[in-house]
């Protein structure tokens, strides 16, 4: 049963920091050559995917986290230098899983534009610096995303070094 945990969980961040690397790293570079218009797009439909990838992920790693923990002898011990690298990583899953709900529900709202023909030149581009702000805080917290997940890999990585 434990091959088996190990397995889901080791496959959960396989995909959930390799997703992440892969839009931070090789989107974000090709978006570098891509028309506005297609980069609008690109952002828009791989987010959404990624999105629910990511989400998932973050589902079966506590499912998964939380399982091998309980099964561990010092799993939640937080004497134990096992259980307190077991507590931190809680700690890191639950600021990834803060950043995904800011990524998706705040930020990404945020970017899309609301230009209606009513608005005056100036209004228009105070709505287009508006969505350039939300681009940027955007591309800062997927970054922030990328490093906190590459952090908790690190921690999880010394748990068993504690076993």
């Amino acid at each position: 049963m434990d091959t088996l945990l190990s397995m889901l969980h080791i496959i959960a961040w396989c995909i959930y920091v390799g997703g992440a690397i892969c839009m931070e790293l090789v989107l974000s570079h090709a978006q570098k050559f891509m028309k506005p218009s297609q980069t609008a797009v690109v952002c828009e439909r791989s987010g959404q995917r990624y999105r629910w990838v990511s989400l998932a992920c973050l589902l079966v790693l506590l499912a998964t986290g939380w399982a091998l923990a309980l099964r561990s002898p010092e799993g939640f011990d937080p004497v134990s230098d096992r259980g307190r690298a077991i507590l931190v990583l809680q700690l890191l899953w639950l600021l990834q899983l803060g950043l995904l709900t800011l990524l998706t529900f705040r930020f990404h709202p945020d970017m899309h534009a609301r230009l209606v023909t009513t608005m005056t030149v100036d209004e228009m581009k105070v709505e287009r610096q508006r969505v350039g702000v939300a681009i940027v805080r955007m591309n800062r917290t997927v970054k922030i995303e990328l490093g906190v997940a590459l952090v908790t890999v690190l921690v999880g990585a010394s748990v068993h070094l504690f076993s």
